[in-house]
């Protein structure tokens, strides 16, 4: 019982600010329309705004997915119709990732007031290796809340290594103290995979999290990118029970699956949505087939026809993507050597699910 309600004042902490008061009437709207109402809303939309990035990351998947063939990025107009869709759907929490976004300040600058921050929980991803105390600044003027860096060891060679960048380990827990002090949450993102599920790097940026009183999410490997066909990394079940081990017992440390109003499980599609700077629609950024595409269609048409599938309209105990032995084999599979990322929905053989 200490746990859950740690947990919940955890999950308060991270939302609600004094700063934003519209922010926590849409907050109470919510809980009102889920728990009295059941109403299916949507929570959460994470946008990659460009893939360019100045790290090489060993998992990284951003090539198959960037376009040199001239498609159109979306334009501001699209994304303030997007969050008006989005917004309307329920969507309270937006999420801005790239590539590295300090690579294209201007386009941060020009996109977040497109979604409402004032009544609009903002969050931002980054390598931590460009955040300076003046761009952080400039981010938490805008209405950003919380910062999000990415660190997979608390071992600085193991991270370096990962990143392919030495130094960028210094670089990134130097944001994490420049993030704090310019009065940011900051939530740490750790790849856990077979190789580093029960290493000493992995416990030691853990202890450092709590130290430092920053939620640390999980985030599940998955064999896509580079990391494509690569059952190596592969979490076996004895690996995802330590992980719940660890979710449980460890304060600030959990996954993606703990987030959901209702229940736990996978939210894709449900309660999150990832979209690709070029409009495509996908269910999170590792199951890396469009169900649709805006503006040519609504969110909501999109999300709709997505929820037939009997992959997406239940919340799965395990991340399908990462520890779902059936859907890599049926599904996942069929992404395997794709040049061009995402598939479209329509050209998945989906083994018996209800066709998109």
């Amino acid at each position: 019982m200490r746990g859950r309600l740690f947990r919940y004042a955890l999950a308060w902490r991270y939302t609600v600010h004094l700063r934003k008061p519209l922010l926590l009437l849409r907050l109470l709207k919510n809980a009102f329309l889920v728990y009295v109402c059941r109403r299916p809303l949507l929570r959460y939309v994470d946008m990659s705004l460009d893939f360019a990035c100045n790290l090489h990351c060993s998992h990284c998947f951003n090539e198959a997915f960037t376009r040199d063939d001239g498609t159109r990025q979306l334009t501001n107009a699209n994304y303030r119709s997007l969050a008006a869709q989005c917004r309307r759907l329920g969507a309270i929490s937006f999420s801005f990732q790239g590539g590295e976004p300090f690579l294209f300040p201007d386009k941060l600058a020009e996109v977040i007031p497109c979604f409402s921050p004032r009544s609009s929980l903002i969050s931002v991803s980054t390598n931590g290796t460009l955040c300076t105390a003046e761009n952080l600044h400039r981010l938490h003027k805008l209405g950003v809340d919380i910062l999000t860096i990415s660190i997979d060891s608390g071992l600085p060679e193991e991270h370096d290594a990962f990143r392919n960048a030495p130094g960028s380990f210094a670089k990134a827990m130097r944001s994490i103290d420049l993030a704090l002090a310019e009065g940011f949450r900051v939530t740490i993102g750790t790849t856990v995979s077979h190789q580093n599920v029960n290493s000493a790097g992995l416990k030691k940026i853990m202890d450092y999290a709590c130290t430092k009183h920053c939620l640390l999410v999980l985030i599940l490997a998955v064999p896509a990118g580079r990391w494509e066909a690569n059952d190596d990394i592969l979490l076996t079940e004895k690996d995802l029970e330590m992980i719940d081990v660890y979710c449980r017992d460890t304060p600030f440390v959990q996954t993606d699956l703990e987030g959901n109003y209702l229940h736990r499980g996978c939210g894709a599609m449900k309660e999150i949505l990832y979209l690709t700077p070029y409009g495509d629609v996908l269910a999170c950024p590792f199951l890396h087939i469009s169900f649709g595409k805006t503006p040519e269609e609504a969110i909501a048409t999109i999300r709709t026809r997505a929820l037939q599938n009997n992959y997406l309209n239940i919340y799965w105990p395990r991340c399908l993507a990462a520890a779902d032995d059936q859907f890599r084999e049926h599904i996942m599979s069929q992404l395997e050597g794709k040049k061009r990322l995402p598939v479209a929905a329509e050209d998945i053989r989906w083994q018996g699910t209800s066709q998109i």
